[in-house]
């Protein structure tokens, strides 16, 4: 009966390398897993995913890790980053557990203990979030989905927030512009320190004074707030801004039609940049300047990182910032 170590030497090389191609690991190039794959088919091998499973005591299992509720049109954004995670997770053979806890630490220390999965997701990562300490601590396999200040050694994937934010103002220093609302994500999502929101705001901040530009800051009381409202009343305090910058997903959603409502016409009469999911964007037909998030392209770093580190534990940790172009309309 032919076994991994027939494979290995038929393909030259080792029997860990045949365990990472059959298990998909993105570590391995893609001229050494031809050859290992074309020993298995020379050789006939044949792989018992379940036994093996079982024999190195893994659940094929990634557990999402977020708080249990969503304001109302963060649901639905959520549930895009939650769906390509599970669509990732297939492809490469593993099944995804959403733990949707406002306890989240406890809530992993106890799928850990449990044996549930193989290794964490965190959504809506925070500055000094409690799951990133335990997940450290407990040696837990875990990346963190977003920008904390300090992932204490996590592996991170986001958005680079930095040159996104500076692309933005030097997009509009070009145009002439010297003065913008920026429209921010909700006070309560900056209260438990988010750090998205964080970050971009103090990169586009940093970026506006060193270009001069002055920038009227707003934001919505909470989640569910009217974000049309807020666009209203920003136009109505600052009648003589050229530039509007959306960091908002659901005042993004509602600005088409705000704007159609007030006789606004973009960018003739205002420019506006949002930074906005392509999955979205485009089938919405979002009529702005754009920072176009490919959130396909995070959600499967997000796997194949995570993929990478309950394969080896000690690898050195990594942060996958990435840069966006901004598309004008």
């Amino acid at each position: 009966m032919v076994n991994i170590s027939d494979v290995a030497r038929a393909a030259g090389v080792s029997k860990a390398t045949v365990s990472y191609v059959l298990s998909n690991d993105p570590r391995i190039t893609e001229q050494t897993a031809k050859k290992v794959r074309k020993a298995v088919d020379d050789l006939g091998y044949t792989v018992n995913h379940a036994a093996r499973a079982l024999s190195a005591k893994e659940t094929k299992t990634f557990g999402i890790v977020s708080p249990a509720v969503h304001g109302t049109y963060l649901s639905a954004l959520f549930g895009l980053h939650v769906y390509l995670l599970s669509e990732h997770a297939a492809r490469y053979g593993y099944d995804t557990l959403f733990i949707g806890s406002d306890d989240g630490a406890e809530a992993m220390r106890k799928a850990w203990a449990s044996r549930k999965v193989d290794g964490f997701i965190l959504m809506d990562v925070c500055d000094d979030d409690p799951r990133m300490r335990i997940a450290a601590k407990m040696g837990m396999p875990t990346v963190a989905f977003g920008s904390p200040k300090d992932s204490f050694g996590l592996d991170m994937v986001d958005s680079d927030f930095v040159k996104e934010a500076k692309s933005i103002i030097e997009f509009l220093v070009a145009e002439g512009h010297r003065e913008t609302i920026l429209v921010l994500w909700s006070q309560l999502i900056f209260k438990r320190r988010m750090g998205f929101a964080l970050r971009f705001y103090d990169a586009i901040m940093e970026s506006a004074r060193n270009n001069d530009m002055t920038v009227h800051v707003v934001s919505p009381d909470d989640d569910d707030s009217d974000p049309s409202r807020i666009i209203e009343q920003s136009l109505e305090s600052y009648p003589n801004t050229t530039a509007m910058v959306l960091h908002n997903e659901p005042a993004t959603i509602v600005a088409p039609q705000t704007f159609a409502q007030k006789g606004i016409t973009v960018p003739d009469d205002l420019r506006v940049i949002t930074v906005f999911p392509k999955q979205l964007g485009t089938p919405m037909k979002i009529p702005f300047a754009s920072v176009q998030t490919d959130v396909g392209e995070l959600t499967k770093a997000v796997i194949q990182l995570l993929m990478s580190r309950v394969a080896n534990r000690d690898a050195p940790m990594e942060k996958l910032f990435f840069d966006f172009p901004l598309v004008a309309e």
